[in-house]
């Protein structure tokens, strides 16, 4: 399915916004790849990335939804008030080749973005391969002016030193610490809320902007945004969707906000 997958074109790249939790506006997306295969349907991501990176098929998906997301990033940015949005990419560590920044500033020249725009999402599995060249990729795409995002964040071993290590931008707090802010004893509560203050101190301290993955519901929001936590995505706000469904919703959002705007009069 991986191979036809490629060749037939089925991998789409998805949307999911990324929220202010200041006051709920979109401040940028996430691409999620997903493959929409004509007779199974869409198929579970997790499973097809595990066997894409064991196979060494990941760099061409990578390569794939990279070009279309920033292609979608071009459409959304057609509209009104999306024009500093950003989009966030998920990269493999197979995907960190020299050729990376080149590739990058090739598509992002094509479709008139600029690389202040782009936020390459990284997990401590890249991190901890210690690559020299995983290390000079990063720093290009740092000087080129991408940012960079330290994903899952909290949930690793050395993930303080990353911060101090390498040119992060972006703290994503792992949606398993959102959920305890309102599940479990009081007592996990009450630590899950400590942890996300003392993420959100040392990562502002930092010069790090935080969001937080997973929000399903209203009392996580005002609680992190009580906490101080800048931005946050979930199905609270939206679930991933193809970019036709996301124009949908960005223009039917835009029109009732012109609607119910008060009319200027001389």
């Amino acid at each position: 399915c991986i191979e036809a997958g490629l060749k037939d074109d089925h991998f789409e790249a998805w949307l999911q916004p990324i929220v202010s939790l200041a006051d709920g506006q979109i401040a940028g997306f996430e691409a999620l790849m997903r493959l929409n295969h004509p007779e199974k349907g869409l198929m579970p991501p997790g499973k097809i990335i595990g066997i894409a990176e064991e196979t060494g098929m990941i760099a061409r998906i990578g390569d794939q939804i990279l070009e279309k997301a920033i292609r979608h990033l071009a459409a959304i940015s057609e509209l009104d008030g999306t024009q500093n949005t950003y989009l966030a990419v998920n990269f493999s560590p197979l995907q960190f080749e020299l050729t990376l920044p080149h590739k990058l500033a090739a598509l992002l020249l094509k479709h008139h973005i600029s690389p202040s725009r782009i936020v390459v999402e990284i997990t401590e599995a890249v991190l901890m391969l210690d690559n020299p060249e995983v290390h000079s990729v990063l720093k290009q795409l740092n000087e080129f002016g991408c940012r960079i995002a330290l994903d899952d964040f909290g949930t690793g071993y050395s993930s303080l030193s990353y911060l101090n290590r390498f040119p992060v931008d972006i703290v994503k707090v792992d949606q398993s610490f959102t959920r305890s802010l309102s599940s479990g004893t009081a007592d996990l509560r009450r630590k899950s809320r400590m942890l996300i203050k003392g993420i959100r101190t040392i990562s502002h301290q930092m010069g790090c902007t935080v969001v937080a993955e997973g929000i399903e519901t209203k009392e996580q929001w005002q609680l992190l945004r009580k906490l101080g936590v800048d931005c946050g995505q979930g199905y609270l706000f939206s679930r991933p969707m193809p970019v036709d469904r996301m124009l949908t919703m960005l223009e039917s959002d835009s029109e009732a906000k012109a609607a119910s705007a008060p009319s200027m009069r001389a």
